[in-house]
């Protein structure tokens, strides 16, 4: 980096931090959620004592408790609001504020007992809401408008109709006799725990019901205006064409080909020659990797991704990033945590030579001697026999679920033909069958940045051990003559603890021996230990990965939001069943002979 690089990425940090400045809005969000603990206090104790007089100064009486439980929602929904910094919360919190002002001001004119006294931190609350309403960034979400519109319509209709019927049903216990008009006259003032035009003795669930559920849908209503804006759908075909060239741009690293994944969305730089991949889930936006394309456009890419997460309700997360753009991320107050290592093999430098290498030479021979016979083929070059026999071995691959996993590291739509530059090395039995196969994808396709990556390695029981070997052997020889200095193979996650623990046991600390049989207990899952140990028998190179997050607070959302797109889960709603494939005809299943039934189960390596 130059000295100019080097002050600009200074001056970035300064403005960074006078910006989060300027968005301090947690003192707003504080005041809100004490009024709002003030009013559920008084309603659940039953001497409020102290609390009264807080009582009366937020809401300028002393409410019933039903009424003081809805407001107490009402203000700490609000406050969860106006610390997410929306819009929506500071206009409601706001008007709330105001409208007490105007009723205290009406109070003080006419003859009553008032408390004008309420009118000075009011007063001093409006001024400060005000005058920092720019630190309220997310608008309104016009989706979310709507569907708490539909809600609301939905809602009201059911409870005049239900609660309604139930109170013609017991009419008999109204003190006077009631019309169709009175009743609805009556259900609106439960809804809002008032006493109704007439006195009604039935059932005291009734009363209770009609403003429960009234005072929960409001607080419903406040929330999903208040919510993050929904997940966006995929890039279309237009976005990945210019995705997949920016894949070949000498810049793009070895993660780039992920992005063309058919769930994830896009968000480009000013200039249209980086981008974003990126996918929505609990809430949390997270980028898959480094940045796509032009390297010189990755700060506005990350600039761009940025806004639409600020604007849109989001929280910012990156799943993956490398060493290059992890600066990118810092600079916006992200917080970055390592989870691992990239595994690089310089294929230049790779030989079976030598006793580091004797495992790997001794699983090649092994399947030389089982009459295996391998080939790399263009994945748009598969004929369909070929083709429907590799999905099967993948559907068996994946378990009962048959979900594809993988997010920052792995590709969908398996042998389609739909990622043309992707290449399939496949094992073939001497019986002219496939046992295994390995998919690459092709990155940087020119340069010293080009390189295959790794996607997945199906297998079937049919296949000798060591075929995996032989395949990545027989690939990393392809890429050598095919000018690709690199092969990306797996992720090596925490492998600086792994290698620590192979090569000095003794020197590990009492945490470190905690998490190391955290991860023993895991292996059988996430296959953490045996994955390490297999890719270092190609003594590769390392290129260290990390998980980066807008705040420590937002690492549990996080974990969820991370653990549903790698590994599929089902509240991953876009790729449960075949949601991935839906609407797109260059998607749908293609029919190829099966293989040998013998294959009924898989085995990982």
């Amino acid at each position: 980096m130059n000295v100019m690089s080097v002050r600009q990425a200074e001056a970035g940090d300064r403005a960074g931090g006078g910006d989060r400045h300027e968005r301090t809005v947690w003192p707003f969000a504080a005041l809100v959620a004490a009024a709002g603990c003030v009013m559920l206090g008084y309603a659940l104790l039953s001497e409020p004592g102290w609390l009264t007089g807080l009582t009366l100064t937020v809401c300028g009486a002393n409410p019933t408790g039903p009424h003081a439980v809805l407001l107490a929602g009402v203000l700490l929904v609000l406050a969860w609001g106006l610390a997410r910094g929306r819009q929506t919360a500071w206009a409601l919190s706001l008007a709330l504020m105001t409208w007490s002002v105007v009723a205290e001001i009406e109070a003080a004119i006419a003859p009553g007992s008032g408390a004008p006294w309420r009118l000075a931190p009011f007063g001093l609350a409006i001024i400060g809401f005000w005058h920092t309403r720019a630190r309220f960034r997310v608008p309104l979400n016009a989706t979310r408008l709507k569907q708490a519109a539909e809600i609301s319509a939905f809602s009201v209709t059911a409870i005049l109709i239900v609660g309604g019927g139930g109170l013609f049903m017991e009419r008999s216990h109204f003190q006077t006799p009631v019309s169709a008009p009175d009743i609805g006259r009556t259900v609106v003032s439960m809804a809002a725990a008032n006493p109704g035009p007439a006195a009604f003795d039935g059932p005291a669930w009734q009363i209770n019901g009609i403003a429960l559920v009234s005072g929960g849908l409001v607080i419903v209503v406040i929330g999903w205006l208040l919510a993050s804006a929904p997940a966006p759908g995929p890039g279309g075909r237009a976005q990945r064409a210019i995705l997949r060239a920016m894949v070949s741009h000498p810049d793009s690293e070895t993660l780039a080909p992920f992005a063309l994944r058919y769930d994830k969305s896009y968000v480009f730089s000013a200039d249209s020659r980086a981008a974003v991949a990126y996918r929505v889930l609990a809430g949390m936006a997270v980028a898959g990797g480094d940045p796509v394309g032009a390297r010189e456009s990755w700060p506005s890419a990350v600039e761009e991704f940025s806004k639409l997460v600020e604007r849109s309700g989001w929280r910012p997360a990156v799943l993956g990033a490398g060493p290059d753009a992890r600066p990118l991320w810092r600079e916006r107050g992200m917080r970055c945590i390592g989870i691992g290592d990239e595994v690089i093999v310089d294929t230049h430098a790779f030989t079976l030579h030598g006793r580091r290498m004797r495992n790997v030479r001794q699983a090649v021979h092994r399947t030389e001697r089982a009459g295996l016979v391998t080939e790399v083929i263009p994945e748009r070059q598969l004929d369909p026999g070929l083709a429907g026999q590799l999905r099967r071995i993948h559907r068996e691959w994946l378990g009962v679920a048959g979900r594809e996993h993988g997010f920052a590291m792995n590709l969908d739509a398996m042998a389609r033909g739909v990622h043309p530059d992707a290449l399939v090395a496949v094992a073939m039995a001497p019986e002219g069958y496939a046992v295994a196969f390995q998919r690459y994808l092709p990155a940087a396709h020119a340069g010293r940045n080009a390189a295959l990556s790794l996607d997945v390695m199906p297998r079937t029981p049919l296949s000798p051990n060591g075929v995996n070997e032989r395949l990545i052997v027989d690939v990393i020889d392809y890429a050598r003559n095919h000018d690709y200095p690199r092969v990306s193979l797996n992720f090596a996650a925490f492998r600086p603890l792994l290698a620590e623990a192979r090569s000095n046991p003794e020197s590990l600390t009492r945490t470190k021996r905690a998490a190391i049989r955290a991860i023993g207990l895991l292996d059988p899952l996430i296959q953490v230990d045996s994955l390490y140990r297999f890719n270092d028998k190609f003594d590769p190179g390392w290129t260290p990965r990390a998980v980066l997050v807008g705040s420590w607070f937002d690492l549990p959302r996080f974990a969820v939001a991370a653990f549903g797109l790698e590994f599929a889960l089902p509240y991953d709603r876009r790729r449960t069943g075949r949601a991935v494939t839906a609407g797109d005809p260059a998607l749908e299943p293609l029919t190829g002979p099966r293989p040998v039934e013998a294959a009924h189960s898989v085995v990982r390596h």
